[in-house]
């Protein structure tokens, strides 16, 4: 069984917290990370079972009663989302830790009805599709060594065709061993039940084909910024209208929106922002591409590797709260694709290549230490090769493959 990095993190948080919402797109792992929880103190409801689902919607109160000391896993729970209320009532009279540890699909409803009644009372963990580290067995702590500068002089092989495959894989667990084009039918249906599961019912959503249109068209602009007047001329649709079908998008994780970076909090107010397929595989593959045209596609190359290295970089962030991920452009042109912050005020700022590194491409990484920041601040370009170089203090060449340290 593949090792998730996230169960330490959940483990730890039922600790502290009266409860988890462990949350994430359509299988993504979530019901397989939350079977990990077990002990004579653990009971687990899969609400797939007609039988405990009937019993949970008949009487919720009784339900969700549990002795001092238990954990009581609920899977999939936006099927009783009569339950929410109970488990509110029974965490606003205890304040005991781990509780409740319940999972869910992200239909909207759900969202908004958790979102309502529950707030403030459960902790929130956001498990992502498969990360390149996860697959090979590493440990998660990349980022840890870049703020340190600390990184080994070789990495095992891991050349443009690599990271390629990799990306166009993607991370969900069911389709990662399928042929090309097996995985590509298995992500049109993946998109599809999304697209009429879990978003036709919501009043704000009434043209689908807008919505599938949208979608498509958002994942052309995967890791590119883009006019909100160019989406809505796209999909036919007013920027209040786009802006709803956006966020349901979001709710669905089939998207992330990375915020601009600012050394101020309210002068991150009105800065354009970034979108990213939340899995690089739903770029490859709902984009009907072959490793080969991307291979030989600089574009096509430049956006995956892109969103696979946003992907890989987000699942870092979210298992440790000290960290956050954002972007930054300005007004001359002067771009980096992501920036991370840690506790201590430090900054990383990493570039991707998806091929071999030069002096040219820390150019502004270079010129953001010297005009743009005052603190520690660390500029890595990630690139495809297998050796760590250095181009200065503080400025690193780094393969790809140290994402799965």
């Amino acid at each position: 069984m593949i090792q998730r990095w996230h169960e330490k993190w959940l483990r730890e948080l039922l600790g502290v917290r009266r409860g988890v919402h462990l949350t994430g797109a359509r299988q993504c792992g979530k019901t397989t990370l939350a079977e990990l929880i077990t002990g004579s103190s653990v009971r687990h409801f899969k609400l797939d079972d007609d039988m405990y689902l009937k019993a949970a919607k008949d009487d919720p109160k009784t339900f969700v009663d549990r002795p001092p000391g238990e954990t009581l896993v609920i899977d999939e729970i936006q099927k009783a989302p009569e339950l929410l209320n109970a488990i509110k009532m029974r965490l606003d009279q205890d304040n005991a830790a781990g509780q409740y540890l319940i999972t869910g699909s992200s239909n909207l409803h759900f969202v908004r009805q958790v979102t309502d009644s529950l707030a403030g009372r459960l902790g929130r963990i956001r498990l992502r599709t498969l990360a390149l580290g996860e697959l090979l067995g590493g440990r998660g702590n990349f980022l840890e060594h870049a703020f340190a500068r600390e990184f080994p002089s070789r990495f095992e092989k891991f050349d443009k065709r690599d990271v390629i495959h990799s990306a166009c894989c993607g991370g969900y667990p069911e389709p990662l061993s399928y042929a090309e084009k097996v995985r590509r039918d298995w992500y049109a249906g993946y998109l599809d039940d999304l697209l009429t599961r879990d978003i036709m019912d919501v009043t704000e959503i009434r043209k689908l084909d807008s919505l599938r249109k949208m979608a498509h068209w958002l994942l052309a602009y995967s890791s590119k910024f883009f006019e909100w007047k160019d989406l809505c001329a796209a999909v036919r649709l007013s920027k209040e209208s786009s802006a709803n079908y956006v966020s349901a998008l979001k709710a669905l994780y089939v998207f992330d929106e990375l915020p601009a970076w600012s050394n101020a909090d309210y002068a991150k107010i009105g800065k354009r922002a970034k979108y990213f397929a939340s899995d690089s595989g739903l770029l490859a593959n709902l984009s009907g591409w072959r490793e080969d045209q991307v291979y030989l596609n600089d574009d096509a190359c430049g956006k995956l590797i892109e969103t696979w290295v946003y992907h890989e970089l987000a699942t870092l962030v979210d298992m440790n709260p000290d960290f956050e991920m954002t972007q930054y452009r300005d007004s001359d042109k002067h771009e980096i694709d992501f920036m991370i912050s840690n506790a201590c005020g430090e900054l990383l700022g990493i570039e991707v290549k998806s091929g071999m590194a030069s002096l040219d491409d820390f150019k502004h990484l270079k010129w953001f230490a010297q005009k743009r920041f005052s603190g520690r601040f660390t500029g890595i370009v990630l690139y495809s090769g297998n050796s760590t170089l250095s181009f200065g203090e503080g400025f690193y060449a780094v393969p790809l493959r140290a994402l799965g340290m």
